[in-house]
């Protein structure tokens, strides 16, 4: 390589790779150019990092909150946790907030698991269409999909928003069994079935822009950012 490289990620902190021919000079030099920048990465990279041991999470479909405790625990190995009446005891090391975000994910997972099947099935129901398959994933970009399988997949975050607008989701996705494209007579079939879906689109962009919560979203990112410097 012939650049000093500056990289930025949530797991692995703010990274400087050399090139394997450098003079100390050039590199202090470049560092110091940065040196603004590199303090706003690390300032950002920390705020994130806190944000992955919420002290609480709430579900505004099911109407519930819930205590969260970091602990390590005897009797349960690493990665594992414990729900109990509005409190998750997540087992893990303190020093790992990657891992206690990833159990967190788990117990979503499970949520999303037992409520979204049985909401798909009652909104289908009452538009008298039928699906196959539904999987709760941990998409990226997505909040669901269909297949022309008639498979349905969802995004376990959906169980982070409001009733209404997860039930716009599910409504897109059964329409879509019906019309696979975005065009007009697709939006005037939804209109039928939910004539209030203007405002539930409103709403999931404003998530969409703002982002949901970091330590649901970890796995399905890396907040990478970078920059180089050409070795002279």
């Amino acid at each position: 390589a012939k650049r000093l490289i500056f990289n930025s990620s949530i797991r692995k902190g703010f990274e400087i790779v050399l090139p394997k021919i450098y003079s100390d000079k050039w590199v202090i030099e470049a560092i110091s150019k940065r040196k603004s920048h590199i303090r706003e990465c690390v300032s950002e990279i920390a705020e994130s990092q806190s944000t992955l041991k919420p002290g609480s999470v709430s579900l505004p479909v099911l109407g519930e909150s819930w205590e969260v405790l970091y602990k390590t625990f005897d009797v349960k190995p690493p990665g594992t946790f414990v729900e109990t009446t509005c409190l998750i005891k997540i087992q893990t090391p303190s020093e790992n907030p990657f891992l206690a975000a990833e159990t967190l994910q788990k117990w979503l997972h499970s949520k999303a698991y037992v409520y979204l099947p049985k909401r798909l099935e009652e909104i289908a129901c009452d538009m008298n269409i039928s699906y196959n398959n539904v999987r709760i994933k941990g998409q990226k970009t997505i909040w669901g999909s269909c297949s022309v399988k008639h498979n349905i997949n969802l995004n376990r975050n959906l169980m982070l928003l409001p009733e209404h607008v997860i039930d716009y989701v599910l409504h897109n996705e059964l329409v879509h069994l019906k019309i696979m494209d975005h065009q007009k007579r697709f939006w005037k079939e939804l209109g039928k079935v939910l004539p209030t879906y203007h405002e539930s689109i409103k709403v999931l962009e404003s998530y969409e822009e703002n982002e949901i919560l970091y330590w649901a979203l970890l796995k399905s990112r890396e907040d990478k950012c970078g920059c180089s410097e050409k070795n002279p």
